[in-house]
């Protein structure tokens, strides 16, 4: 049975939570709130601000209040951020985020210029290339990923190595880091964009002048946009895909292009504790909500944010409402059309390995939804 279904016998109350964490609904469910795109960037934005503010009232905390707080609400803060720019962004690049062209680009140059993120012409053509050749050597991820070490066919050992070696690497955040200067500062095409982004410079600097709040905007801002956006995209990147199962090939059939794309699902199924006692079933439940509450929520606030969970249903189907797209591919899995889709449940390494071919990690045929599935 599918890990989201083994669920429906929990409360009511908590499946709007379950649904949210796992990126599934109850098969046979229906949405109680309709997304629009417009609820994405308030959620983005709400996000960042409300973490960024936390994070101001404990600078005005003892330190033993102050660095805790700081480091829970860094990759917060860049988790909102990257809802901003991973949703927001992305679907402005297909031309999904507003009804006109022009506002699509509106929205996207704002945005991109508060997070020093590319502008929105040079960003698209990358875009349409990488769903036009995915995983290939034409495809810039797959050469960002080159470049920060990963390769397929690794032990879990060596992934590891090679995780903890790449995030916390100064080449790779400088290069980063600098790729984005560059985008926003270094270059006149467009024109108007650069002069956004010097615009915005020069009222952060004003602005910084005038208040003092250089300590502030460096701990609450710089530090999120940079450190942790950048390895919250690097881990987010390296799940996107199933890089390598088809050795960066350019030319690929329908069914090998289905292949490189798959849910990632967070969560796990419920304890199956018919034969334990009751202390045995209380530590089997505890751990279990734990692991959803702390490993996997976290997990979808800071990385695998908003329908990037359902990432193989925005390359099946690009064109579908993709705000609420965990229904859209429900519906497509009772409608009889599991056959183009894959998924992975676990948590943030679950779905690395198999992004990554770490061996024996594999993403597995979505099965389709059924009445008895509901059952």
């Amino acid at each position: 049975m599918q890990p989201r279904e083994t669920m429906r016998g929990l409360p009511r109350l908590v499946q709007p939570f379950l649904t949210w964490v796992t990126g599934v609904p109850l098969a046979g469910a229906a949405p109680r709130v309709m997304w629009r795109p417009t609820l994405a960037l308030i959620a983005g934005a709400v996000q960042t601000a409300v973490s960024v503010a936390v994070g101001a009232w404990a600078l005005t905390q003892p330190w033993y209040v102050l660095v805790p707080v700081l480091l829970l609400s860094w990759p917060v803060t860049a988790g909102g951020m990257r809802r901003l720019d991973v949703v927001v962004v992305h679907q402005t690049l297909h031309r999904m985020f507003t009804a006109s062209k022009e506002g699509n680009r509106v929205v996207s140059e704002l945005i991109t210029t508060l997070l020093w993120r590319p502008p929105f012409d040079g960003n698209r053509q990358e875009h349409l290339t990488h769903h036009a050749f995915p995983c290939s050597l034409k495809d810039g991820d797959t050469l960002y990923l080159q470049s920060t070490g990963a390769r397929p066919g690794m032990s879990r050992r060596e992934f590891r190595g090679y995780l903890l070696r790449a995030v916390l690497s100064p080449r790779h955040h400088w290069s980063f880091l600098f790729s984005r200067i560059r985008a926003n500062f270094l270059t006149r095409s467009p024109l108007y964009r650069m002069a956004m982004a010097y615009a915005f410079l020069a009222a952060t600097v004003a602005l910084l002048a005038v208040t003092g709040w250089w300590a502030q905007w460096l701990l609450l801002w710089f530090v999120p946009l940079t450190f942790f956006f950048q390895n919250q995209t690097l881990l987010y990147t390296l799940s996107e895909h199933r890089w390598w199962i088809h050795d960066n090939a350019e030319r690929l059939t329908k069914a090998q292009r289905d292949e490189l794309t798959f849910g990632r699902f967070c969560g796990e199924s419920v304890p199956d504790t018919a034969s334990l006692g009751a202390a045995g079933r209380l530590a089997a439940w505890t751990g279990w909500w734990l692991r959803m509450t702390l490993l996997y929520a976290p997990y979808r606030m800071c990385i695998l944010v908003g329908d990037t969970v359902q990432h193989d249903l925005h390359h099946v189907r690009p064109k579908c409402d993709w705000a609420n797209s965990s229904w859209v591919r429900n519906d497509d899995l009772a409608q009889g059309n599991a056959d183009r889709y894959y998924e992975a449940w676990g948590g943030l390494l679950t779905h690395v390995y198999v992004g990554n071919s770490v061996r024996d990690w594999t993403a597995v045929p979505s099965a389709p939804l059924t009445p008895s599935t509901a059952g």
